[in-house]
């Protein structure tokens, strides 16, 4: 019987030895750290996917002309793939500040008319829609990013972020304003969230047109992916 014991022990002893190797082995085997170039080319692909998001677009410094001689401070709204999208823009036209909403389904768009408000087909010359088409506007920002570095992660609305900094040409972000300046360099900064990989806010800092001002700003918050959304022209 006292053998019995001491094996038993010397089993139990030989147990624990081994489980605390395991241990140890676990913890030295750390997950190598992902890349900033994984990071957007991950954000890239799963922005493409998206079905549906809201977005809030704000500059400081300077607005961007996006025709009717309005320059565009604001927006913010809601897209939905593949052709429906609606949106709140805020602007200054003539020292004034303005808003008008526009809604687009299909092929067929409609804005309010600032001064009467009442819902009209916008002029041609109006540039906002490329500035929201999802399909060229933030994507040639992700694609684009150049220079990548990886930061410091932090959070955005609650959502733990990995944090890339980059460049891009004013060329790649002609689909943002409807126009770029020849070999200008805009610095990028873009939040990715990092259990979903969906980019949750990018800042462009630098101007993109020979007409903006030198230090303009513009920060887009993305949120909302792949909830339902109502989007119906008005009556």
């Amino acid at each position: 019987m006292k053998t019995l014991k001491i094996m038993f022990r010397i089993a139990i002893s030989l147990m624990t030895i081994v489980l605390l190797i395991l241990a140890s082995s676990c913890a030295g085997a750390k997950t190598p750290p992902i890349s900033a170039a994984d990071i957007i080319s991950k954000a890239s692909a799963n922005f493409q996917a998206a079905n549906s998001f809201h977005f809030a677009l704000n500059q400081t410094g300077g607005g961007t002309p996006i025709g009717m001689g309005m320059e565009m401070t604001k927006a913010e709204g809601d897209i939905a793939r593949p052709d429906k999208f609606k949106v709140t823009i805020t602007g200054i036209v003539s020292g004034m500040t303005i808003s008008v909403q526009m809604v687009t389904v299909g092929s067929s768009t409609l804005m309010t008319n600032p001064i009467s408000g009442n819902w009209e087909v916008p002029p041609s010359q109006f540039a906002v829609l490329s500035v929201f088409d999802p399909n060229t506007g933030i994507a040639a920002i992700v694609k684009g990013i150049s220079s990548l570095q990886k930061l410091a992660d932090s959070q955005v609305g609650g959502v733990n972020c990995y944090h890339v900094s980059g460049n891009i040409t004013s060329d790649a972000l002609k689909p943002l304003t409807g126009s770029s300046m020849q070999g200008g360099q805009v610095s990028v900064e873009i939040w990715v969230g990092q259990t979903d990989f969906m980019a949750r806010s990018i800042k462009l800092t630098g101007k993109i047109t020979d007409t903006e001002v030198d230090g303009i700003v513009r920060t887009l918050d993305i949120s909302n992916f792949n909830a339902p959304v109502t989007i119906t022209l008005p009556q």
